[in-house]
């Protein structure tokens, strides 16, 4: 199995378009892509697969 590098934050904003500080305000609230966030060390970090199945719940959503 291949693994893809861990997201940073910047790669969270440049895929979603939301502000640093929309992200870490989610992260804090416990929701949103804000809330998939885990520390490596002292930075935040996504692993994409998380990012990927949160995107389809945000599909599934609007289509309801």
């Amino acid at each position: 199995m291949e693994r893809r590098p861990l997201a940073t934050l910047r790669d969270i904003v440049d895929f979603t378009g939301l502000p640093p500080r929309t992200i870490y305000d989610q992260r804090h609230r416990g929701v949103g892509i804000g809330a998939l966030a885990f520390k490596v060390g002292t930075q935040l970090r996504w692993d994409w697969d998380d990012v990927d199945a949160w995107v389809s719940q945000q599909k599934g959503q609007a289509a309801a």
